[in-house]
């Protein structure tokens, strides 16, 4: 029985014909010790009930920003408006185009063949110059790969000195690519984060860091490339990197890499400037040519695929400028 219940039942008894009046004023007492009972036990549970709140607003206030991310959902299908591929796949020509440019590099990927000395289910999405299209690009063939039936895709913004995938899927404030980078000891698992297309996963780029190349070519970049390449074995890893010529970056990236796609505008870019940014990679074996932005009077002369028509660019200004 419960103090309130014990000093209704005393109250009760209290009021009953009969009762001895000796008793009285010893029932009073009791009765009144009850009521003192029940509001200390009272203030008891609002002392309690205040240092709950107290902590709660204290653990929100010093969440792990990693655990933030990875609670935190992106949805391409909101993106719809800026010419991102419908996430359940189509037959519109954008997809069918997708399809054709992403079945060379995924039966390199899972061939088992290494030509270019690394994980062949790596590839770094790039181009020669700003403003060709290669984020546009990276985003949708994660996408349209994150559509086969056996694949998972992992997306990483390493473009740490420009992360243009991170603002266009609004995680630019996130940490990511670049605190794993920095510190050997965190858990890079953390720093996903979900879509809500299942099998796609997306890396950000993190703080903006001044000696970006330094920790690209660092021992530890080393070894998160291979273990991410390595954990799943139906595993993509799409890296969104800097335009090869614009920054010693993309180059450092390039030499972890299994595979490089360069986007190239179509009419737009000179001949001999790709030339010159493909003279960056050392391998040459596992290197294809994506053209975007091409006119819808080329592709029905000479060729149904491997082009689309918007891209997104970088502007003008220094390469990493705010």
């Amino acid at each position: 029985m419960s103090i309130i219940e014990k000093a209704v039942d005393k109250l009760s008894t209290h009021d009953k014909p009969g009762v001895d009046p000796s008793n009285k004023e010893s029932m009073d007492r009791e009765i009144r010790d009850n009521a003192a009972a029940i509001a200390n036990q009272k203030q008891e549970r609002q002392l309690d009930s205040a240092t709950v709140s107290e902590h709660d607003d204290l653990s929100d206030s010093t969440q792990d920003p990693a655990a933030a991310a990875d609670a935190c959902d992106i949805s391409p299908k909101e993106l719809a408006l800026e010419g991102i591929l419908a996430p359940e796949g189509g037959r519109s020509r954008e997809d069918e185009e997708y399809r054709m440019i992403k079945r060379p590099l995924l039966m390199r990927a899972f061939s088992g063949a290494n030509t270019s000395g690394g994980f062949p289910n790596t590839i770094m999405i790039t181009s020669a110059l700003s403003g060709e299209g290669k984020t546009f690009t990276s985003l949708n063939l994660a996408l349209s790969m994150a559509m086969e039936i056996n694949t998972t895709v992992l997306l990483i913004d390493s473009d740490l000195a420009k992360p243009n995938l991170s603002r266009q899927l609004g995680i630019s404030e996130h940490p990511g690519f670049t605190e794993c980078l920095k510190d050997e000891t965190l858990d890079i698992g953390r720093y996903m984060m979900k879509t809500d297309v299942p099998s796609l996963t997306v890396l950000p780029a993190g703080q903006r860091h001044t000696r970006a190349t330094e920790l690209l070519t660092s021992n530890n970049m080393r070894t998160r490339i291979n273990e991410l390449a390595s954990r799943y074995p139906d595993r993509i890893i799409l890296f969104d990197s800097p335009p090869l010529l614009a920054t010693s970056e993309s180059t450092a990236l390039a030499g972890y890499m299994g595979q490089v796609a360069v986007v190239v505008e179509y009419a737009t870019t000179p001949q001999f400037l790709v030339k010159e940014a493909l003279g960056m990679l050392e391998s040459k074996e596992s290197v294809s040519l994506i053209l975007n932005k091409s006119r819808d009077d080329f592709l029905s002369r000479h060729v149904s695929g491997y082009s689309y028509g918007y891209g997104k660019g970088y502007g003008y200004g220094a390469y990493g400028e705010r």
